[in-house]
């Protein structure tokens, strides 16, 4: 039941923050221009690198590295946020420094304040994805849902307020710093005493082996951007801003499917090192469980997602209908990748991911080169496909080479069947396509529950049983 209200909270503070995040696109969609708010997406673009750079592969590591004894397990910890600290401060400075030759550097002009503004609220970001591993890691997360949920409503709400008072996308970057400020101080209050380890007592933990490790996360880290971030740069630089305004939004309702999942995500790979070590079959039961959870999720998205987005976005933000169920089917083949890789992290300190996030990488940028300038959006939909295909296929294959585990092919079957017929409903849109859709839904609904029926029995009679003694 602990793991359930982990994920419960978890699921809680994902909920709110994507459904804040969903409901300022309506607002910024209208009070931005369209080349405003390609802008705007093209620096939440940078972000999203940048971030991957100052985290330094971290949060990984303090999430793999097993320790007997607790103390050095904090003291890693306070390791870790003591790396980030540096990292960042340095990073703020050069960037302030360096600000006339980065802005020289981009495709597109962006005002200096704004990329000022970016580069503080990422160092801020760093140092809170350290903060939240701890909560994570120490199953707080009820306090990691208190801080986030603030963090979001903050940010919200100083956007909008700084939105109509003409700040535009400067505004917008403001309200990230200042809320990110906050809630950094008030995780420290919460952290520091238990982190704050002297160096007499426990020596520094992050040894020349997790060095290794870091950099090899680091590296496909950047691999992985170019799988799943790269497009942005190629489009503005091909289409413009507000050809990227539009993208980015049918991104963001396929990233919604990605962001359901996200407290079973998060729950699942605080503890999937754990759970290989103690219990293997165990181990591919909740994987398998992780997965089919994520299918149906992503099902669930294609039959509800197109109606929201035709509902509260301008007309002008509306493109072809096969784009959002494509990017939703790219998400699946995402989580494949994600779950089924064990084998490759566990291994060679991480090297085989970094190779793999390598091939893929080299695959998706010259598929984009090529295929952008001629087909636009539609040619950025088939390089990012056919890159994460092959990712997965390495992954998978490799992974197994390395860490073999009994997955079985048969039971995923019935989830591959009946999300491949909703997605193809979705891209003809044939006669009675949502009716159909919704028959194959339950259809699922069925097959899982049979699947999992001691499981789901279980747990209602556990849940029962708690309610008759409270």
């Amino acid at each position: 039941m602990n793991g359930i209200k982990q994920i419960a909270y978890f699921g809680i503070s994902t909920l709110f923050l994507k459904v804040l995040g969903f409901a300022l696109l309506p607002i910024t969609t209208r009070i931005l221009s369209q080349a405003e708010f390609g802008e705007l997406n093209f620096l939440v673009s940078i972000s999203a690198v940048m971030s991957l750079l100052l985290c330094l592969g971290l949060p990984d590591l303090l999430f793999k590295q097993q320790m007997n004894n607790p103390r050095h397990k904090r003291a890693l910890f306070r390791d870790a946020l003591l790396v980030c600290a540096i990292v960042s401060g340095v990073f703020v400075c050069l960037v302030f420094y360096c600000i006339d030759y980065l802005s020289a550097l981009l495709p597109v002009t962006l005002n200096t304040l704004d990329i000022k503004l970016l580069a503080i609220n990422l160092a801020l970001s760093s140092l809170l994805s350290i903060l939240f591993c701890y909560f994570r890691y120490y199953e707080m997360a009820k306090q990691f849902c208190i801080l986030a949920v603030l963090q979001g409503m903050g940010q919200t709400l100083l956007t909008v307020v700084l939105l109509y008072l003409g700040h535009g996308v400067t505004g917008v970057m403001a309200s990230g710093v200042v809320s990110s400020a906050l809630v950094l101080c008030i995780a420290l209050v919460l952290v520091l005493k238990p982190l704050g380890i002297s160096f007499k007592r426990v020596s520094w933990k992050i040894s020349y082996k997790n060095g290794l490790f870091l950099i090899s996360i680091v590296t496909s880290s950047l691999f992985v951007y170019a799988n799943n971030g790269a497009e942005n740069w190629f489009i503005v630089a091909s289409e413009g801003k507000e050809k990227l305004a539009q993208y980015y939004v049918a991104l963001q309702f396929a990233v919604m499917t990605s962001f359901a999942f996200e407290p079973i995500r998060m729950w699942w790979f605080s503890r999937r090192f754990d759970e290989l070590a103690k219990n293997r079959e165990r181990y591919v039961e909740l994987c398998t469980l992780c997965l089919d959870s994520a299918i149906l999720l992503c099902a669930l998205m294609l039959i509800i997602t197109p109606s929201i987005f035709s509902l509260v976005l301008p007309q002008n933000y509306q493109l072809h209908t096969w784009l959002l169920p494509s990017l939703i089917f790219i998400v699946v083949i995402k989580h494949h990748s994600d779950l089924l890789n064990i084998g490759c992290y566990i291994h060679y300190n991480g090297a085989f991911v970094t190779v793999v996030n390598a091939v893929s990488a080299f695959a998706v940028l010259a598929l984009l080169a090529v295929l952008v300038p001629r087909y636009n959006v539609y040619g950025v939909v088939v390089a990012l496909c056919i890159a994460q295909l092959i990712k997965t296929s390495l992954l998978i294959v490799i992974s197994q080479q390395l860490e073999s585990l009994t997955f079985s092919v048969t039971r995923l079957l019935p989830s591959w069947v009946c999300f491949s017929l909703i997605y193809f409903l979705s891209i003809t849109q044939t006669a009675y396509f949502e009716l159909i859709q919704c028959i194959v839904f339950i259809c699922f609904l069925i097959a899982l529950f049979y699947k999992y029926k001691p499981a789901i029995l279980a747990l209602t009679q556990q849940t029962m049983r708690g309610k008759v003694y409270d």
